[in-house]
């Protein structure tokens, strides 16, 4: 395929090794020469199974943000009873403010429209309830922020929604913090994982 080229590089970024080991020592590993392609226009996009923290701390540093957007997030499509959700953030930033979290709203927003093909995607705010009394203080102050964003026609804010609107597909993206979005996603794989091995048994 002449789409497809060998580049060389000689350093590999460990799984265990710290993003900013990576970033600041191994300017000529796998990961950093696909992502200086990207930045050189080279290539369109950057795929990598391997440290995901390094990976995003040398996107980050190479790429750049894009306009408003203060941190990048992991985002993935979990299975639902009416096709997918989009749920982000599953691990990238453990601690939020609520300006992020709309942040992370208008980035899913963009990626479901692009990929789906859908014009105005729900956006719902995943919280211990569905009431907008409920919730911390970053969650409540992030649901107004939502609101607002809604009003002026940046996403389409569903409203809060639970664990359990994710599998029914209530809304097309979940948003929720790096802390509660990895406990959720690896709590759905070890669920999934348990229910094959007792299929299995059977």
């Amino acid at each position: 395929d002449e789409r497809c080229r060998f580049v060389e590089a000689t350093e590999v970024v460990a799984m265990d090794e710290r993003p900013q080991d990576a970033l600041r020592r191994k300017k000529n590993s796998s990961m950093r020469v696909a992502i200086n392609l990207v930045e050189q226009g080279e290539a369109s996009a950057c795929v990598s199974a391997g440290n995901t923290g390094a990976l995003l701390a040398t996107s980050r540093f190479v790429l750049g943000m894009g306009p408003g957007i203060d941190r990048p997030a992991i985002a993935s499509q979990l299975p639902t009873r009416k096709g997918v959700t989009t749920a982000l953030d599953l691990g990238a930033n453990v601690n939020c403010t609520p300006a992020q979290l709309v942040q992370f709203a208008v980035m899913g927003s963009a990626l479901v429209s692009a990929v789906d093909g859908k014009e105005s995607p729900s956006v719902g705010l995943l919280n211990i309830g569905e009431e907008a009394i409920k919730g911390s203080e970053v969650i409540k102050e992030a649901g107004e922020l939502l609101r607002k964003a809604s009003d002026r026609g940046l996403i389409n804010f569903h409203g809060n929604v639970e664990g359990n609107d994710i599998f029914k597909g209530t809304t097309d993206i979940v948003v929720c913090d790096g802390f509660v979005g990895n406990v959720l996603l690896k709590s759905a794989e070890g669920l999934a994982t348990m229910l094959s091995d007792f299929i299995r048994q059977e």
